[in-house]
């Protein structure tokens, strides 16, 4: 027996009986068991989409769908005893979901970064965190990115800072996310130079904006 034809394959996954013959050729054939495999994979995730979460796809998709359909040499050959309207259903249905998803890893593709200066964060006092944090510029800004780990338990929160050498003035960035990651734009205009301290506090939740005083870990970016 030929490979089975994708029209066949699609219907099988949405739960169409196969044939004895169809069933054969997907017990033997590695190809078309895993596409079947693929197309059932998709046509479950399809059916655990709320349909609250879709969205009505813009005007030009129906008008190109239905350019497709009018069009005479794109019809599709019909199997006997099998509607054209579930096979349209599965083909939007595969390419709306498999596009939505691509969209999706796209969309969520996070932007090149360059890397202009790092440091090691050292734990200070009894606290045994550890870290690092560079600034990095993406898509033309400057974002302070910081990784620790073994944080302590704290029944508040953790914020990010960036001091002046001699602490006579901070700029309060942000706060650490439970992932011990994160990051911050650093705010237009800055100079480094003049706030070269990554420290970052345990911050109790009192209302008070201003540095608790109990930092955990501490960098100074090179000049």
């Amino acid at each position: 027996m030929a490979h089975c034809d994708p029209q066949t394959l699609s219907l099988i996954a949405i739960g169409e009986e196969p044939s004895a013959e169809e069933a054969l050729h997907l017990v033997t054939c590695d190809e078309c068991r895993r596409e079947w495999e693929s197309m059932r994979a998709v046509a479950d995730v399809a059916r655990d989409i709320d349909d609250d979460d879709l969205m009505a796809p813009p005007a030009h998709v129906w008008a190109a769908i239905s350019e497709e359909i009018a069009e005479p040499t794109n019809v599709v050959p019909m199997r006997s005893k099998r509607g054209f309207a579930p096979w349209l259903a599965v083909a939007a249905a595969i390419g709306l979901v498999v596009g939505g998803v691509t969209g999706a890893v796209v969309m969520s593709r996070p932007a090149p970064s360059t890397i202009v200066a790092s440091v090691p964060l050292e734990p200070l006092a009894d606290y045994s965190a550890t870290g690092n944090a560079s600034v990095e510029v993406v898509d033309g800004t400057e974002m302070l990115s910081v990784d620790v780990s073994d944080l302590p338990s704290t029944d508040g929160y953790f914020e990010v800072w960036l001091l002046a050498s001699d602490a006579s003035s901070m700029i309060a960035l942000g706060t650490l996310g439970p992932g011990e990651t994160a990051m911050l734009p650093l705010p237009a205009g800055i100079s480094l130079a003049d706030y070269p301290v990554v420290d970052i506090s345990v911050e109790p939740y009192d209302g008070d904006p201003t540095h608790s005083t109990d930092s955990v870990v501490r960098g100074t970016l090179p000049a």
